[in-house]
Parts: structure tokens; C-alpha cells; sequence
């Protein structure tokens, strides 16, 4: 238990510190249409089956994040000012992330952000209009 507790600690830690550089927009795939530029607002919340250290990351997890969308890129940035770069999958569907698998779905209604540590054991959703 101590473990589980102390791995999803330092796992938000590490969620809240990381930091990527903006990378250069890709051009989409030729015919393929760009995305709309947004700005999408989520609040995580830890979900069901997640292991009970999860819920010490939620100071930092559950902080109001924006997705913003511009030139087929995302970027997602934390309240506290980390910043996560993600790249387009498929049409208004955006993935990455290094230490956390982080995906972005703005095709569904409600769109939906999920992040889940590497190991599958943490897990956070939000779903925005």
C-alpha cells in the first residue's frame, strides 16, 4: 500500500513539474482538413478502479486545464503553468504525453480529456461541452 501511495505521489509530481517545448505545426496530410482553432477548458477527476494513492495527486490533477488547438497542434496547459504538447491523431483527436499517456477527443459531444499514468493504474477523465 505504501508503494501504490508513494508511486502515484511522485507521479503527480512528476505530471505537475514535466514541461515540453512547443513543437513546429505539421502540415496535415494533403487533403486532409485542418482542424478548427480552439480553446477547450476540463476538470479532471480521478475515476473508479484507479489505485487508492491516485487521490493524493488530485490537488494538482484536478486543477482547471486548457486545450488549446491551433495549426493541427494542441498544447495542454495546467493552472499552474506546466505545459504538455500534443500531437494530432485523427481528425479533432490529439495524443502525447511522456511520463502520462494524455489524449484529447474534441470529435465527441461532450469532448473528453483523459490522462492515465504509464502504467494504467492512475486515471483521470473530463468532459467539457
Amino acid at each position: 500500500m505504501l508503494k501504490a501511495r508513494s508511486a502515484a505521489m511522485l507521479a503527480a509530481a512528476i505530471f505537475l513539474v514535466g514541461c515540453t517545448q512547443p513543437q513546429q505545426a505539421a502540415a496535415p496530410a494533403s487533403g486532409a482538413a485542418m482542424d478548427p482553432d480552439s480553446a477547450t477548458v476540463f476538470t479532471l477527476a480521478v475515476q473508479k478502479g484507479s489505485i487508492t494513492g491516485c487521490i493524493l495527486g488530485d490537488p494538482g490533477m484536478t486543477r482547471p486545464m486548457t486545450l488549446n488547438v491551433k495549426d493541427n497542434k494542441a498544447e495542454l496547459l495546467t493552472d499552474g503553468g506546466i505545459h504538455y504538447g500534443l500531437d494530432r491523431v485523427s481528425p479533432n483527436v490529439y495524443a502525447g504525453g511522456y511520463r502520462f499517456k494524455i489524449r484529447a477527443d474534441l470529435s465527441m459531444r461532450p469532448k473528453r480529456l483523459i490522462v492515465t499514468t504509464n502504467d494504467d493504474a492512475c486515471r483521470w477523465e473530463a468532459t467539457a461541452p
